[in-house]
């Protein structure tokens, strides 16, 4: 099976999966990575973060070859309680 690499990025920074997962395509990676996205937001908002803040998920190859960035924020606060995070959007 693949190995697929899940680098977290910021404004800020840039923090890389150095262990990898595998997965048995590249579908099945950016669904992880689009999960991750959601659980990153999710603390963020649970933890009073900016959670508007764009962020990405960018997936390698063990070779270091860019795949796909998933990118992700949450929406804006829309009556009370809190803000909805926006579905992951891909970039080829």
């Amino acid at each position: 099976m693949p190995r697929y690499f899940f680098h977290y990025r910021t404004d800020d920074e840039l923090i890389r999966d150095t262990d990898g997962s595998e997965f048995s395509d590249l579908d099945a990676a950016e669904h992880n990575a689009a999960e991750l996205g959601r659980a990153i937001i999710d603390r963020a908002m649970s933890t009073g973060g900016d959670a508007r803040a764009p962020r990405s998920i960018e997936i390698t190859d063990a070779a270091g070859v860019e795949l796909l960035y998933v990118v992700f924020w949450a929406g804006p606060k829309v009556g009370e309680g809190p803000g909805s995070p926006v579905g992951p959007v891909t970039m080829h």
